[in-house]
């Protein structure tokens, strides 16, 4: 059968079987906006689950940082000792009620989450208002506490040759704000009162989001209104940073102990902001992973896996810009033979691309998309960073719109205006054998 005919077969049932799905996400209820009495927006849905959690989004990435590695510092300084209980009396307590305490940081966005069984909000949101509003941030718990597990997770970053690849290649391609690590390094100290004031500044009303899994809207509302009040100070503080600007350039870091298994290339050029599809449809056009576990896959770049060696395309979007390219991992021998072809890929995708290629990429991007919102990590940074970016609660009908209006020369024209980028080179592993730029066809 061709796949022609098996796509075929496939929407006749998908519009018989599930009819509001081929418009988009029409059947299932939308999130709620609403804004609290202090000012903070609100997101949420009752999705009728025995499990709920409720989520803080500052745009407090490390993008924002005033100083290096001050976001990762305040992500590890967060559900520590408050005036309302102690960091011990806060461990008792969730674990009583069965409940997790998380906190996640990227570049635009600093998340802290409770997860919990449902009926329990209304102490999870006394418990995550406490540890913005009232976090006693002390020195010696900074010392005692938060440097040591700053410094372990930067040593964790830097021995994981992708991780690092990545953080790299930010750095390079945008070196300010978005450029900004994610991790503070140890050569480079945090002050402690810097580190305090850039948590105040963080969960400024103006600055947050709250997003609500599981859990109706008005509830959380009321709950926000009641249990996150802001000092004076905290309420006028602010957080800005500068638009985002590509340069580009080239790094080669050798790798020792951890590093050595595998080493990496990365090779990226400009992207876009979140909100122009092309370059992520582009990324899943271009492929690297199977859709079958046991199968090769069927992509550009799926077809280059070896036993020692695998490149996949990618799409990093940001508020006001985007790092799209390619990720080869393998034998220090097989990397570059690798890279070239996946760069030849992109070549010939900038040539034209088929319509039916297009149309493959387009539903793995609706899947992926859909695929997002039914998961609550999915629904935060979906959902939860664009409330708080925007003030507005993103549809998948308007994102499978956009995707619909995807063409073959639009993708063309994606990686055209990508290969005119200055190219985004990191190399961590054998740097005497792994190539460059120009040895790529760059």
């Amino acid at each position: 059968m061709s796949l022609s005919a098996l796509q075929s077969i496939r929407s006749k049932a998908a519009r018989q079987a599930v009819p509001a799905l081929a418009r988009g996400y029409a059947t299932p209820a939308p999130f709620a906006l609403h804004e609290a009495a202090n000012g903070i927006k609100v997101a949420a849905k009752d999705e009728g689950r025995p499990t709920a959690s409720i989520s803080i989004v500052a745009k407090a990435g490390s993008r924002y940082e005033p100083a290096p590695g001050v976001a990762h510092v305040l992500k590890n300084s967060v559900f520590k000792a408050t005036s309302k209980r102690s960091e011990i009396r806060l461990v008792r307590e969730v674990e009583a009620l069965g409940g997790v305490l998380s906190t996640s940081l990227s570049r635009e966005n600093l998340v802290l989450t409770a997860e919990f069984l449902k009926g329990d909000e209304a102490y999870f949101a006394e418990a995550l208002g406490d540890a913005i509003y009232e976090a006693k941030l002390p020195v010696y718990e900074y010392n005692e506490e938060v440097v040591p597990q700053v410094q372990a997770e930067y040593e964790q970053a830097i021995h994981d040759s992708q991780v690092y690849a990545f953080d790299l290649a930010h750095q390079l391609a945008f070196r300010k704000g978005l450029g900004n690590s994610l991790f503070a390094s140890p050569h480079t100290a945090v002050d402690h009162s810097t580190a305090v004031s850039f948590a105040k500044s963080s969960f400024a009303p103006s600055n947050i989001a709250v997003f609500g899994s599981n859990i109706d809207a008005g509830k959380l509302t009321s709950l926000v209104g009641d249990f996150f009040a802001p000092s004076n100070a905290a309420a006028a503080s602010t957080l800005s940073s500068p638009a985002s600007q590509y340069y580009g350039g080239e790094v080669r870091i050798p790798a020792t102990g951890h590093h050595a298994e595998l080493d990496q290339l990365l090779i990226a050029f400009k992207g876009a902001a979140r909100t122009e599809v092309e370059y992520a449809v582009l990324a899943l056009l271009l492929g690297g992973e199977a859709s079958v576990k046991w199968g090769q896959g069927a992509t550009p770049l799926a077809k280059l896996t070896t036993a020692t060696s695998s490149a996949k395309a990618f799409h990093l979007g940001y508020s006001d810009a985007g790092l799209f390219g390619v990720s080869v991992s393998g034998k220090t021998a097989d990397v570059e033979g690798v890279a070239q072809k996946a760069v030849a890929e992109l070549k010939q995708v900038a040539q034209g691309v088929s319509a039916e290629a297009v149309k493959q990429a387009v539903a793995k991007a609706k899947f992926a998309a859909a695929a997002a919102l039914e998961t609550k990590v999915g629904q935060v940074s979906v959902v939860g960073e664009q409330v708080a970016a925007h003030g507005q609660v993103p549809s998948l009908d308007a994102i499978f719109a956009k995707l619909d209006e995807v063409t073959a020369e639009s993708l063309a024209k994606a990686a055209k205006d990508a290969l005119a980028s200055k190219p985004t080179t990191v190399a961590v592993g054998n740097t005497h054998a792994l190539p460059y730029a120009d040895s790529l066809g760059l």
